[in-house]
């Protein structure tokens, strides 16, 4: 299997792959330098950075194989799966009149969300319905009626329009591509047209065409015979894989193999301190490791954090989107010339929150008024003037009327279909228990 692998990790999982017997297709200058690697050839699967760099995406072909070695390697990392455009015959449940929207049964004993505005008709419960997954949200399946079919180089879109990707500049290629989408007749399907299909043989195109037809033919034949959840069309796999900070710290050393590497690196790199950590590597020929990172610790300290100053924090989910929220320091903590706790207080219309964040707590603590939460994260990663933390949306709140737990059962779901390794999670459970009792 070949992998291309891009980012701020690339390094330390290109040689995970190469230690797996994997192939690096389109190294990178310094990969192909470090490793002595010439292949051009197009990928299988692809590696690259999470906006956030608190981790990296897999996609392609078979990822499950790449993410296995990476999770062999890794275990207290979190391996988040999106099934990015898989058909469901699902089953409604019932209406949320809160979010406006459909509770759907699926496979798996999964549930999903359809947008009361993306479904015309009487919401009868038990009823099944054609659907298709867009993604999560907040650990939530989050589903379409607009149906769409992924081929190489074309997506076909129920009631949708003919359109083409960005990339497709040649005036006559599109005028070409737009005719052979006419041609083929599709009826009530649009067809976008995605890069490379420009430099693509036309009777391949249009074989493409014909077989995403005849597949929209099969999974509508299958959905009028079923009459419980099924799944009917698997669509593109897609993994999150988000880096915890033990890991980090053995990704640092699985590049020391490869090339001078302070302890820290990625950690730093993720953090956007890029220019400050490379300067510091080329110091490791003269300086111990541990005289490097006390100095790199002393430079960083000195922008800060200052009490009564502006400190941000950078929250990511474990689908890799991200949210930030910054405050007022009113409490700090340093030790060794790092930090290991920070108070911050945010002001807003709703309200002042105070957010609690220790280096070594897999939980942080908001408190609003007279009410307190607590949110479990992996450990936050603090830096002088911002934390990074990955949240896992599980959180124990206590109120007036007591104390409630929101998508506790998260973990064993995790667990159970290899998100996190039974380790981390039962390790992570002790955490929630522990959020409780506080």
């Amino acid at each position: 299997m070949k992998v291309k692998v891009r980012g701020i990790y690339s390094t330390a999982l290109s040689k995970i792959m190469l230690d797996n017997q994997m192939d690096i297709a389109q190294p990178t200058d310094a990969v192909k330098a470090t490793f002595k690697i010439e292949n051009e050839s197009e990928p299988d699967v692809t590696i690259e950075d999470i906006e956030s760099r608190e981790g990296v995406y897999v996609y392609g072909t078979e990822p499950s194989k790449i993410v296995d070695i990476i999770k062999k390697v890794l275990p207290r990392s979190v391996y988040y799966k999106e099934n990015i455009g898989r058909i469901y015959c699902g089953i409604i449940k019932n209406t949320d009149q809160k979010s406006k929207s459909i509770v759907i049964s699926l496979a798996d004993e999964e549930e999903g969300i359809l947008d009361l505005k993306n479904f015309w008709g009487y919401v009868k419960p038990g009823m099944k319905i054609l659907v298709q997954s867009k993604g999560t949200y907040d650990g939530k399946t989050m589903l379409s009626t607009q149906i769409r079919l992924f081929g190489e180089h074309v997506i076909i879109i129920k009631n949708g329009f003919t359109k083409m990707s960005r990339g497709i500049r040649s005036t006559e290629r599109r005028d070409k591509l737009y005719e052979i989408a006419k041609s083929m007749n599709l009826k009530d399907w649009g067809v976008l047209w995605v890069q490379g299909a420009d430099s693509t043989d036309e009777q391949i195109l249009r074989d493409e065409l014909a077989a995403l037809a005849d597949k929209e033919k099969e999974i509508n034949d299958r959905f009028e015979k079923e009459a419980g959840s099924l799944i009917l069309y698997e669509g593109l796999e897609k993994y999150f894989v988000l880096f915890g900070k033990e890991d980090k710290l053995h990704l640092d050393d699985i590049r020391k193999d490869a090339m001078p590497t302070i302890d820290g690196h990625h950690a730093l790199k993720s953090a956007g301190y890029t220019i400050l950590t490379d300067l510091a590597e080329t110091m490791l020929d003269k300086l111990t490791n541990e005289e490097v990172e006390r100095r790199m610790n002393s430079i960083l300290m000195r922008y800060g954090p200052i009490k009564g100053k502006l400190y941000k924090v950078s929250f990511t989910r474990l689908n890799g989107t991200s949210y930030k929220v910054d405050g007022i320091a009113s409490d700090l903590e340093v030790k060794d010339e790092k930090v290991r706790r920070v108070e911050l207080t945010n002001r807003s219309d709703w309200g002042d929150r105070k957010y609690i964040i220790e280096s070594d707590k897999n939980y942080i603590e908001i408190i609003k008024g007279e009410s307190s939460e607590k949110l479990l994260v992996l450990k936050p990663e603090l830096f002088p003037k911002f934390a990074k933390i990955v949240t896992f949306d599980i959180s124990a709140k206590r109120e007036k009327e007591g104390l409630n737990v929101v998508n506790e059962e998260r973990l064993e779901h995790m667990i159970k279909v290899g998100e996190i390794t039974r380790e981390l999670g039962d390790e992570l459970k002790g955490v929630v228990e522990e959020m409780k009792r506080v």
